[in-house]
């Protein structure tokens, strides 16, 4: 009885260190520079309860400025808003929820618009500005120079593990990437060797017929992200998978989730937390990555499944990575089965929102290409080679009311 008190006292005790220190470190993120819960929090609230919380925070008279923007275009309401806001030392987190707002009614050329004043506005001496600019070499030269600074070195003490390791592979882009300036995992090793020297097809959510030739598919990688159950015969079935948290619950839940008598091999969990909360025993491979925790250049909202896999993959310079069927949500038609909805009629009625902003992850997608990361299939090529303007019309039309 004793022991079993003491064990108690033991184990709980070591809870608590863990506890309070992760507790306070939190409550300090929130308060200084972590706003991306809240941002969320609002961003999937319904149209109307977003417009009646934006107009508590910055006034009617400021959403009837708003207001003008979207309904005539012109810049001028906009310049007016910002003079107001900045005025009235409105928060800084203010200023994102116009921006989620905007995007979730799905103006995104005017939210871009607001986006890059916004940006103007405010100083690039503050770890705020560089967590919601854009990923370009321009702004990666100015944070290269800000990581000196003390205010940055005091966040730093603050960030998670996958979040410095983001921070590192940015200001590496320009250098020789690899994964042992990152981790000397055993995992992460044998992973590396399975993708030397190898080219890697991603296979995306379209439902368009790929064709490799018998020699392509002895020498390449497919990788898939999700389930593979629905998967049919004239399918190319993945060597590797990816796993989000929602499909790591799945795949732990159902040992159906993915067909792993298929030549499957790996199972890549997306985060440290993932794998250790939903990792399944078998004879399947797995490890997790170890860099997706992106805290700047995405404006507080989640980097997609797809930045979070080429952030990955990028760190073991595999001979070739080539990305086929992905739009980036130029069309909701995509493979029932691979993502959250199981007919057509439930996936024609999906929305999207701030929270995976394509605004700035089309800068993300454009920024890698250009740096030769990845080959891009001639549909998503042809959307990105045609530019960031055409590409936010497009999705003005698309997603229109």
């Amino acid at each position: 009885m004793l022991n079993k008190i003491i064990n108690w006292i033991i184990k709980n005790f070591i809870f608590l260190i863990k506890f309070f220190p992760n507790l306070i470190r939190n409550k300090i993120r929130y308060l200084t520079f972590d706003y991306r819960e809240r941002i969320s929090n609002f961003s999937e609230q319904k149209i109307y309860f977003q417009k009646k919380e934006l107009i508590n925070k910055i006034k009617l008279n400021n959403f009837l400025l708003l207001k003008n923007y979207i309904e005539t275009k012109k810049v001028n309401y906009l310049d007016s808003l910002f003079v107001n806001l900045q005025k009235n030392n409105s928060k800084k987190i203010n200023y994102i929820y116009i921006y989620s707002y905007l995007v979730n009614i799905h103006k995104f050329s005017l939210a871009n618009i607001y986006h890059e004043k916004l940006c103007n506005i405010i100083s690039k001496k503050h770890f705020f500005y560089f967590q919601i600019c854009t990923l370009n070499q321009s702004n990666i030269s100015k944070f290269k120079s800000f990581i000196h600074t003390f205010k940055f070195k005091l966040i730093y003490l603050f960030l998670y593990s996958d979040e410095k390791n983001f921070i590192k592979t940015i200001l590496n882009i320009n250098n020789s990437l690899k994964f042992t300036n990152f981790s000397c995992d055993k995992k992460d090793i044998e992973f590396e060797k399975y993708l030397r020297n190898k080219k890697i097809n991603i296979i995306g959510p379209l439902d368009k017929k790929i064709n490799f030739s018998k020699k392509e598919l002895k020498n390449n990688i497919i990788i898939r992200f999700k389930n593979t159950n629905y998967l049919t015969k004239k399918d190319y079935y993945p060597q590797i998978t990816f796993l989000n948290g929602r499909a790591s619950r799945k795949y732990q839940e159902n040992k159906d989730y993915l067909s792993i008598d298929k030549g499957l091999l790996w199972i890549v969990y997306i985060n440290e937390t993932f794998y250790k909360k939903f990792k399944r025993v078998n004879n399947i491979k797995n490890r997790f990555a170890i860099n997706t925790g992106a805290v700047i250049f995405t404006c507080f909202t989640e980097l997609n499944f797809l930045q979070k896999v080429l952030l990955d993959l990028i760190l073991f310079n595999p001979k070739q990575i080539k990305l086929h069927n992905f739009n980036m949500y130029l069309s909701k038609r995509a493979r029932i089965g691979y993502g959250v909805n199981n007919t057509l009629k439930k996936q024609m009625n999906s929305n999207i929102s701030f929270n995976h902003n394509q605004i700035v992850q089309f800068d993300f997608i454009n920024f890698l290409y250009k740096k030769n990361f990845f080959l891009l299939d001639e549909n998503l090529k042809k959307i990105i080679k045609n530019g960031k303007h055409s590409y936010l019309g497009r999705m003005d039309n698309y997603w229109k009311e």
